[in-house]
């Protein structure tokens, strides 16, 4: 039942239903012109409602101001790389991580190394490391029998950070900041998983990364830029043959023991010290958790 009751609307209403203009109107009026005139033809009909807008009719027209904005660079970067129980003879189940280690770098010119992180972690579903593992990471028994809970850890680090500005008090100005690994397993895959198991809430700053590896057909289309390609875009250099082999690629020296969680992030940073002085810039994540659970950046986007 046509519910226009007033006689003059009843008649425009009809017009409209058969495709012509409302009587009185101009012909070969632009398409918008007749949006606007019929916005306010209806508008005449409607006695006991408000009226539809110019703005009902167009529709809401979203500003990109925020999405055109350049990318601001991070302030800091927290470099990291775990080292977690091991074996080459039976896969060890469920991984623990062992060592909980961090290098604070600065991104304004000139860069700096700010401060290290270092703290072992005592594994509680296997508590014995294996010979593979303390070879492999020059970790004693000793080391994480001494050590901490990973909780205790995460709190630990936390602090750290806190120390650091980088998680200040509520309301206060922050510098901006995320992690940057050699790959990721650290987080998304260690770390994760050790939260999983352990019950606890992840820290919404362990909710981004960005892995120096990463590759192009890896990363979302939104993030499909030649920055994202960081270590082989910025170097002209293959990342292969692990982490010491891309140290020494660059003309860098090695410090340290391979595969031992502070000596690898520090190796690690002097990679990002690099792309700093010659004028990189760190604008965005590669990898992430989203709302629902799920690895954004990643190829299948499946949760771990």
């Amino acid at each position: 039942e046509d519910l226009v009751t007033d006689p003059p609307a009843r008649k425009r209403s009809k017009c409209a239903a058969a495709g012509r203009p409302p009587e009185g109107f101009p012909a070969g009026r632009k398409p918008a012109e007749q949006e606007h005139a019929g916005a306010r033809a209806l508008g005449q009909g409607w006695h006991f409602m408000k009226p539809p807008t110019e703005k009902d009719v167009r529709g809401n027209r979203r500003s990109r101001k925020a999405l055109d904005a350049p990318a601001r660079p991070f302030d800091y970067l927290v470099v990291l790389d775990f080292e977690w129980t091991c074996d080459n003879k039976k896969k060890l189940e469920p991984l623990e991580i062992i060592e909980f280690p961090s290098v604070l770098v600065r991104t304004s010119f000139p860069p700096k190394i700010v401060s290290e992180f270092q703290v072992y972690c005592k594994p509680r579903v296997n508590p014995r490391l294996t010979d593979f593992c303390k070879e492999l990471t020059a970790i004693s028994q000793e080391m994480v029998d001494a050590g901490v809970h990973l909780e205790d850890a995460i709190e630990m680090h936390r602090q750290w950070l806190e120390q650091h500005g980088l998680l200040p008090a509520e309301g206060a100005a922050s510098s901006t900041f995320t992690f940057v690994t050699w790959s990721d397993a650290d987080i998304m895959f260690a770390l994760h998983s050790e939260f999983s198991r352990l019950k606890i809430a992840r820290p919404s700053y362990f909710n981004n990364w960005i892995n120096l590896k990463v590759s192009l057909p890896s990363l979302p289309h939104s993030l499909l830029s030649r920055q994202q390609l960081l270590y082989k875009s910025h170097f002209k250099k293959d990342a292969v043959g692990g982490l010491q082999a891309c140290v020494e690629r660059l003309g860098i020296s090695f410090q340290g023991r391979a595969h031992s969680g502070l000596v690898d992030s520090r190796n690690t940073a002097a990679i990002v010290m690099k792309m700093l002085n010659e004028g990189f810039q760190f604008l965005r994540n590669t990898r992430g958790f989203g709302p629902n659970g799920q690895v954004w950046g990643s190829k299948s986007g499946k949760p771990t």
